[in-house]
């Protein structure tokens, strides 16, 4: 999913919550997108110092999970997609074969809904009983209205997936998400100005001077989350497979060594403007000016039409760090309200364990599960450069006050960039105006 459509609907989504938080159980972002294992105590997953999990309020808190043993048969039910019309065809494809195996009726409806709009239509017959494929980021909101029903515990083995798309199924310490696909930046090289690939960034920015350039959408947190984590920065911190909204690390000392790295991309190299977007260091390299740019599988098709000489990689090291990506990851979740939670679990499992290679094939979804991976039939460079990048990645924090984070951060990188504030003070002001947005989200205005 590309960053700017996440950040729609982030910030929509962002207004529908706040809208609805005294509604209880009636009660979406990504700016670009999304995120899994509860990033199981990977290095990538939060800070080392971060504070316990908070306890899940009474708007999370859930019944018994739900037993995921299969039914004696005869049950219909309805699971809503975000995914493409074609994907949700094999969906239903698959659907239609476990249910011959089962007995059960699968019917799978291509649905972009947001939170009220599930909730009303989950409480009335013939319901959606999940969403299954969905950016796990959207899915936070859900959680925060209490629609999610917690995963059971025998449905799937986290160690069996890509540790980013564990953490990403996780809210408030609890498993919510089955993770499906997993998609991350990547780095694209033009191959008639680059002759090796660097190992680092220090060596890329040295290649790159007087060369075209480094050019990606700068401004937004979901391009540079990277440099954070290269100075021991964060978002929200996470432990424990739970995020700490009060502990922001936006405005701490590592992210404004991570500012004074990137604004050194902008001011001291020239590699963009302050009004740098993701359109314009697009064409920059596909129009074979810059000599690297970080985008994604979505770059793809413009690249190879326009002929711009090319090759990807995952991207390389930064201050002695790995650099680490937003790892966006398609889940499904069950309704808290569905009266048939454990066939819809199994049905979920039944896809997981058969149909992601082919949708893989029919939408180019890279499989979060790491045997679907190995049985991708495919040499593909690019989706290499994904699997390995995504080794690196952790996700978007999968909370609903993420959406919160977009418009301050771009707003504050820009004056930034153009010189009319400091790091420092571009620091403090992202991290005064979250902590602001936050609390009205949070009190309800």
């Amino acid at each position: 999913m590309k960053a700017k459509k996440v950040l729609g609907i982030t910030l929509c989504a962002a207004m529908i919550f706040s809208s609805l938080t005294g509604c209880g159980n009636t009660d979406k972002p990504d700016e670009n997108s999304g995120v899994s294992a509860p990033e199981t105590a990977g290095d990538n997953a939060g800070s080392a110092d971060g504070t316990e999990e908070p306890a899940a309020s009474d708007d999370t808190a859930q019944a018994e999970p739900a037993e995921s043993g299969e039914s004696a048969g005869g049950k219909e039910i309805v699971v809503w997609t975000e995914m493409m019309e074609n994907e949700a065809a094999l969906l239903q494809e698959y659907g239609d074969k476990w249910g011959a195996e089962t007995g059960n009726k699968v019917t799978v409806i291509s649905q972009y809904t947001d939170v009220q709009q599930f909730s009303q239509a989950a409480n009335s017959k013939g319901g959606p009983d999940g969403m299954l494929g969905i950016p796990n980021d959207e899915m936070a909101n859900y959680i925060s209205a209490g629609l999610v029903q917690e995963v059971p515990a025998d449905l799937y083995n986290d160690a069996d997936f890509v540790e980013a798309a564990v953490q990403a199924s996780y809210g408030n310490g609890i498993r919510y998400g089955v993770p499906l696909s997993v998609e991350t930046p990547f780095l694209f090289y033009n191959t008639e100005k680059v002759e090796q690939m660097p190992a680092t960034w220090e060596e890329m920015i040295e290649a790159a001077k007087d060369n075209g350039g480094i050019v990606f959408e700068a401004t937004s947190v979901y391009y540079t989350l990277g440099m954070l984590r290269a100075y021991d920065s964060y978002i929200f911190n996470y432990k424990d497979g739970a995020y700490d909204t009060t502990d922001i690390g936006l405005g701490n000392e590592g992210a404004v060594k991570a500012y004074e790295f990137v604004n050194k991309l902008s001011g001291e190299y020239g590699f963009f403007s302050s009004d740098i977007t993701y359109d314009m260091a697009k064409s920059s390299f596909q129009n074979g000016e810059a000599a690297f740019y970080i985008g994604g599988a979505w770059d793809v098709a413009g690249f190879t039409e326009a002929g711009t000489p090319f090759a990807v990689s995952d991207l390389p090291t930064l201050n002695g760090h790995d650099f680490v990506t937003p790892v966006g990851t398609y889940v499904g979740f069950v309704s808290v309200k569905s009266e048939n939670q454990a066939e819809t679990f199994a049905f979920y499992k039944y896809i997981v364990d058969n149909a992601l290679p082919e949708l893989y094939t029919v939408g180019n979804r890279i499989p979060a599960s790491l045997a679907a991976q190995g049985s991708i039939d495919d040499d593909s460079e690019v989706t290499k450069a994904q699997i390995a990048q995504c080794a690196k990645g952790e996700p978007m924090p999968t909370v609903s006050e993420m959406g919160l984070i977009w418009q301050p951060f771009a707003d504050n990188m820009k004056l930034m960039f153009n010189g009319t504030i400091s790091a420092q003070e571009a620091a403090g002001y992202i991290d005064a105006q979250v902590k602001e947005a936050i609390e009205l989200m949070q009190s309800g205005q």
